[in-house]
């Protein structure tokens, strides 16, 4: 079977499992003892590696393995959660990581994983360093390795309470359970190999719930020459007999079916074991009776039986490039639709107007649906940085904080994919220069926890990312003194900047503050990237700073790059279009209104002043001033809770453009985010109030 048509399915979901064990990794790390995590997290990766075995993919598949096997320890109660096992499991999720970028890059996914898989069957064997740094110690948890020649028989693969559920469940979902004992040759070299291929056969057609000897045993090789497990499956057990004995050096294979009865006969085995124990280890005479009504009382204790039965998919992945063919050539529709809507017009035929009328409601659901088709939770890039977070600020020595929050607001796909890479400078900038370390900020008077804030939300036609950290803040001084020695701005320049203009200084191209070079921050790029990145999305970043409390980056960027509802004016024999997003409303104002404070134009809005500003000087508008008006057109525009108005010549009407780039030809020009093409063929430019609000 040709596997390179799954290839691209196999990266998408394998991205997805990844990214879902770091978030669940984190969560697992806040509440080590929370078993149900565990599940999650073990069901991922048991998915991940059936994935890459059928894909040929060996080495992800194996690293994967060896990670279950720590995995299956803590699900089942026999391993503790710790800092060197977490550590440990974050290594190898960046492993595989780093497996699966090679395969997306068209290499075979190989990487020298040898320390990390050591790491991981070290702590199998119960050999996890403790917290004072004293030598390994076996830990109780770890599986005792099986006398080798001690025959196997069904009664040796005890099942706990939990495998027992899970075999009810199974049968009363109607599926098969299994009970399979696998003989390998005698002449056999490689053990451990053949058992695997067989683990893996299995797991390609159901689930393994229990083997004997344990996994960790058998690849070790402490086992004879025979093994036996517990099966889940809807395959026919002939079918599966005949396909183990298919395997190379498989003696024999012996597979019995378990029903509800022989079950039964094993929980209650179970149950009488567990009593006996609890009788043995007894304090008292008192204890039996105890154990007796712990007895009774676990009988009497409901059996889980919810059938979970999995919903059908509804959802399909789809090549953004082939968004990127339909948003223009509905582009290209709209503009031939205003065409229409002002020919109809102009015949003034009512059969015409009553079509385009409908075509223009038919296409603003079309609209509506290929613009949801691109827009994409932020979440999608929000999601990987609590894990960068968490080892940066450990690398660091520092105890840190990520608070997001408006990571269910939606970007444009394009947006989204360029968007990643500047955020991860700006938050390693707040988590290096911004958070003290905890000596610092106990010294400060501040909690030694620092805190950083990652938010995002909509304004008008723009989203804004803020990153702000509760650390020390930017020094002015600091910034000028290394600008002026590295010859980017002069003395004399110096003492006329603003605290805004200071802080840009941190995006000039080689500029850093950094003391001493590390990898997370200091080589002199990083921040002129970020401002080069947004500024090719149409976007703008600020920075707002206090000493000793904290700093805040602002990121703002477009919503979409591609349609608006826009508003479209007139300055004499210009037109313009506002988005309508950042429009509060529309009005008229005499001449009389207009009051003149420190040279700035103030009109009433409201029980309140806002500015007035003149698009016509603006932008140098010769045949129209609305000095001359003695009642003026306005618009009033916002930027967050900031108000301002602008003085127009007269309104056109509400459209839907088509937003196009100026291109690398002309350069950035103020209060300018792009054009459209009019339905007549002339072009309009659309402002950008974000730009005109100071």
């Amino acid at each position: 079977m040709d596997m390179n048509q799954y290839l691209s399915m196999f990266i998408d979901e394998s991205n997805d499992h990844l990214q879902s064990l770091n978030e669940k990794m984190l969560e697992l790390e806040a509440s080590p003892e929370d078993i149900g995590i565990v599940q999650v997290i073990f069901r991922s990766a048991h998915t991940l590696k059936g994935m890459a075995a059928t894909m040929g993919f060996e080495d992800l598949a194996a690293l994967t393995h060896q990670m279950e096997n720590v995995l299956d320890l803590v699900r089942n109660d026999k391993l503790k959660m710790q800092n060197f096992i977490f550590d440990t499991l974050f290594k190898s999720l960046d492993a595989l990581e780093a497996m699966v970028q090679d395969i997306t890059q068209g290499g075979e996914g190989k990487e020298d994983v040898t320390a990390i898989v050591t790491s991981l069957q070290s702590i199998v064997r119960g050999e996890v360093p403790s917290s004072d740094g004293a030598a390994p110690a076996a830990k109780e948890a770890a599986p005792q390795a099986a006398a080798s020649g001690t025959p196997i028989s069904k009664e040796q693969v005890q099942l706990d309470e939990f495998q027992y559920s899970i075999l009810q469940q199974s049968l009363a979902a109607g599926h098969r359970v299994l009970y399979i004992e696998v003989s390998i040759r005698e002449d056999c070299q490689l053990k451990a190999a053949r058992a695997y291929m067989v683990f893996d056969l299995l797991e390609r057609s159901g689930e393994v719930v229990k083997s004997h000897p344990t996994v960790q045993e058998i690849e070790q090789e402490k086992f004879d020459r025979s093994f036996s497990l517990y099966f889940i499956t809807e395959k026919d057990p002939e079918e599966l007999r005949s396909m183990i004995l298919n395997l190379s050096e498989i003696e024999d294979a012996k597979l019995a079916s378990i029903d509800s009865d022989t079950l039964s006969q094993l929980a209650q085995k179970l149950e009488l074991e567990e009593a006996s124990a609890a009788l043995e280890t007894a304090p008292s005479e008192a204890a039996p009776v105890e154990a007796d009504k712990a007895l009774v009382a676990e009988k009497d204790k409901p059996v889980a039986t919810k059938k979970v039965v999995a919903a059908p998919s509804r959802t399909i992945r789809v090549d953004i490039e082939r968004l990127d063919v339909l948003m223009n050539l509905f582009s290209e529709l709209l503009i031939d639709r205003v065409r229409l809507e002002q020919l109809a017009t102009e015949i003034k035929s009512q059969e015409l107007t009553e079509s385009v009328e409908h075509m223009g409601r038919v296409s603003s659901d079309l609209q509506n649906i290929v613009m949801k088709l691109r827009m994409v939770a932020i979440d999608t890039v929000f999601n990987r940085f609590p894990r960068m977070v968490r080892d940066l600020a450990k690398s660091l020595g520092k105890k840190l904080d990520l608070v997001i929050t408006g990571a269910e607001t939606e970007l444009d796909r394009t947006v989204i994919d360029e968007i990643g890479d500047p955020l991860v400078h700006l938050l390693r900038n707040s988590v290096d220069h911004g958070i003290e370390s905890i000596a610092e900020r106990i010294a400060a008077g501040k909690p030694e926890t620092g805190t950083v804030h990652l938010r995002a939300f909509h304004s008008g036609n723009h989203v804004f990312i803020e990153i702000q950290d509760d650390g020390k803040g930017i020094d002015r001084n600091k910034i000028l003194a290394s600008a002026i020695k590295k010859g980017v701005v002069t003395e004399d320049e110096s003492r006329t900047m603003t605290d805004e203009q200071v802080y840009q200084l941190l995006f000039a191209a080689g500029f850093s503050t950094a003391e001493v070079i590390s990898d997370i921050s200091g080589r002199g790029v990083g921040l002129d990237v970020v401002k080069s990145k947004i500024a090719s999305l149409g976007g703008h970043v600020a920075v707002t700073s206090t000493l000793g409390e904290g700093t805040l980056f602002s990121v703002q960027l477009p919503l979409t790059l591609s349609i608006i509802s826009a508003m479209m004016i007139r300055l004499g024999s210009e037109k313009y279009a506002i988005p309508l997003s950042s429009i509060v409303e529309t009005g008229i104002i005499r001449k009389e209104q207009v009051r003149n404070v420190h040279g700035s134009k103030l009109i009433p809005y409201r029980e309140a002043h806002i500015p007035l500003m003149s698009l016509s000087r603006f932008f140098d508008a010769t045949d129209y001033n609305e000095d001359d008006e003695e009642e003026t057109e306005i618009v009033v525009i916002r930027k967050g809770d900031r108000l301002a108005a602008l003085a127009i010549d007269s309104f056109i009407g509400q459209n839907e453009i088509v937003i196009k780039n100026l291109g690398k030809y002309l350069p950035q020009v103020q209060g300018i985010s792009g054009a459209t093409i009019l339905g007549d063929g002339q072009v309009a430019l659309i402002l950008d109030p974000n730009a005109l609000i100071k």
